[in-house]
């Protein structure tokens, strides 16, 4: 399995949810969704995951068993504080204007990006 089909479901889940934002704002508006805090959410999410692909990948190829845990692990922990840094500052800025269920529908969103990277990265390791 080639790394561009492994990218695949990450690139295409990007460009629906963003195809999402802008042409159907009515059902997430219902949803109490900002269109703006998820759309940033998903930039966001999906260039970390490309990101945390990209080191796990890298552990893949390592030769050592403490290369491959560092990346594993690297990869965890920069996604984890990574992404509650930005959930904070985010917090602190919008005040009482912070979407809350645009932050959970980002969330929902890490772990679907996290599924497609995880099954990707599985697919390449078989090989």
């Amino acid at each position: 399995m080639k790394v561009r089909k492994a990218l695949f479901p990450i690139i295409v889940l990007f460009v629906l949810v963003n195809l999402l934002g802008f042409l159907a704002p009515g059902p997430l508006g219902v949803l109490d969704i900002n269109i703006e805090v998820l759309l940033m959410g998903n930039l966001f999410v999906s260039t970390i995951t490309l990101f945390s692909f990209w080191m796990l990948f890298r552990g893949l190829k390592a030769n050592s068993t403490l290369s491959f845990m560092t990346s594993v692990y690297g990869s965890f922990i920069v996604k984890l504080v990574v992404s509650a840094i930005v959930v904070v500052v985010y917090a602190k800025r919008a005040g009482e204007a912070m979407n809350t269920s645009g932050i959970f529908a980002s969330m929902f969103l890490y772990l679907i990006y996290t599924f497609f990277e995880i099954k990707g990265l599985l697919d390449l390791s078989k090989k």
